[in-house]
């Protein structure tokens, strides 16, 4: 999909999202590709159908409000990355959460800072404080045991994510390819692949 321009990659995805109105996938790229084209308007209508077909999309709301910020609609779009942020805390979904922080702080607004539950879960016994992380979740998980690839992608994936999150993916990557129709004996497949991949890990970054 990389090699595709903004245009092309648009019309892949308005003809994916008209096929099929129920794809949030579909919409959600389109959404990207709006905002990133700044058609604001667009972005929003096709991001906001997302969150009618997932409420509970961190990212979608990540890119909602980005795009309400971007449109001069600044109260609209704090009140959404406000929500967002506690949202996406509730979900563990932690890279969301902190890019959703970092929008309001450059909008000139205090972000929520929402805790920690109680009873979260801490490193096992005789583990050190400075056991693995999860990237994704924040929280001191078993590591995948071996790179799921023979990549610098699937090691990044294998230094950062825990077992619990890539089982997460597990679960959505075959949403991907069923609702993307993707082949991944070819490139454009797997771009598909990796970039839904990489935002749903929080590896964007």
């Amino acid at each position: 999909m990389s090699a595709m321009n903004p245009a092309e990659k648009l019309s892949v995805f308005q003809n994916m999202a008209e096929a099929d109105p129920t794809n949030e996938l579909a919409h959600f790229s389109l959404g990207k590709i709006h905002l990133e084209m700044k058609n604001f308007l667009d972005a929003e209508r096709s991001l906001r159908r997302v969150l009618e077909l997932s409420p509970k999309h961190s990212q979608a709301y990540r890119f909602l409000g980005e795009t309400l910020l971007l449109a001069g609609r600044k109260e609209e779009g704090v009140k959404l990355l406000k929500e967002g942020v506690l949202l996406a805390h509730e979900k563990g979904e932690f890279q969301p959460r902190n890019q959703m922080q970092d929008l309001l702080r450059k909008a000139g607004v205090d972000p929520p800072m929402p805790q920690e539950k109680k009873g979260a879960p801490s490193p096992a016994p005789g583990k050190s404080a400075e056991a693995f992380v999860c990237r994704r979740c924040g929280r001191p998980n078993p590591r995948i045991e071996e790179p799921p690839f023979p990549t610098p992608l699937g090691k990044q994936i294998h230094d950062t994510i825990c077992q619990a999150c890539w089982r997460e993916w597990f679960a959505m990557s075959i949403k991907v390819i069923n609702e993307y129709r993707l082949n991944l004996m070819t490139a454009q497949g797997n771009a598909i692949y990796d970039q839904h991949l990489k935002e749903f890990l929080g590896l964007e970054e």
